[in-house]
């Protein structure tokens, strides 16, 4: 087998920083290099459709697949970034989500005497402080509609409107001046476990796993937590590379997607029932961010977004 991976090239996958390439790095890379003989090299970056043209036009054939977010994998099909191919109900597409990750807030557990909701995320009188979200409308708009009484099962109705829009614009007007911004799961997590923030919207994963002593300083609100779905995409450039379309095949095979899912933590510990008095037996279900919604959407709220966000 070592003879076998010094003759073949490696292979180069685009991921996201901290825990997640670290999980993908021990239950993912390192079996399908054994398996293949391909040296897999992985390479961080944000997701972003703009990121993955930039690297097809300046440096094509150089990357075997990529991690997105589901979303901005249909918008990257769209824009004819990735392969496309057929599945099972005759559609064209570019890919399958491969793993579910919990976005949820997390807090610094010696600032409160009681598990805090979205309101009090809201409440910078009673729990002044930084509050970190992430600069994208994505999670972020949802976030303002859950703090604002909207019902999970409501939020893509409400958002479909403009007035709804503009209410979940004007929540977030509330707290601008306090947010801590993040691009990435894993600056999510570095702001929290930093102190950059009191509180924060972050993927449970990089909070759990973070070392136990500074795991055991932050509660998450496992309750109205959104799920945000991810998946892997063949660059149009590798579509006729043979190596790269195997690696993605078996990366979307559910044995893969179950080892990730076992090896991500994502579970709430013993310390986080006992305070939700048995509001977490059973565990609540998550809200699944709609892909579609913003895949279709996200051009023009993002605009938005981004001016909002600027503003002095």
């Amino acid at each position: 087998m070592a003879a076998r991976t010094h003759a073949l090239s490696s292979l180069t996958v685009l991921t996201f920083a901290g825990r997640i390439a670290q999980t993908q790095k021990k239950v993912l890379f390192a079996p399908y290099s054994r398996l293949s003989g391909h040296p897999l090299r992985g390479k961080v970056w944000n997701g972003e459709p703009r990121a993955l043209r930039q690297q097809e036009e300046h440096a094509p054939h150089s990357l075997a697949t990529v991690m997105m977010e589901c979303s901005s994998l249909q918008i990257a099909c769209d824009m004819g970034l990735l392969a496309k191919e057929t599945d099972s109900h005759n559609q064209t597409v570019c890919s399958t989500p491969s793993a579910s990750i919990d976005y949820a807030m997390a807090w610094d557990r010696f600032r409160f005497d009681v598990p805090p909701g979205w309101a009090d995320f809201w409440d910078v009188a009673r729990h002044p402080g930084r509050r970190s979200l992430r600069r994208d409308p994505r999670t972020t708009l949802e976030i303002a509609l859950l703090a604002d009484g909207i019902p999970a099962d409501a939020l893509y109705r409400v958002l479909s409107s403009h007035d709804g829009l503009n209410r979940a614009f004007m929540k977030l007007d509330q707290i601008r001046p306090y947010i801590a911004w993040w691009s990435t799961p894993e600056e999510a997590g570095q702001i929290l476990l930093s102190g950059g923030a009191l509180m924060g919207l972050v993927p449970t994963g990089e909070i759990l796993g973070a070392q136990s002593d500074s795991g055991d300083k932050f509660g998450i609100r496992w309750q109205q937590r959104l799920l945000v779905q991810y998946g892997w995409g063949v660059p149009r450039h590798a579509a006729h590379n043979n190596a790269c379309l195997a690696l993605t095949s078996w990366l979307e095979q559910p044995a893969q997607k179950q080892a990730f899912a076992n090896a991500w933590p994502s579970l709430p510990s013993m310390q986080d029932i006992a305070a939700a008095g048995g509001a977490l037996s059973p565990l609540p279900p998550a809200t699944v961010v709609n892909d579609s919604f913003w895949s279709q959407n996200l051009s023009t709220i993002a605009e938005r977004f981004h001016r909002w966000a600027a503003r002095p």
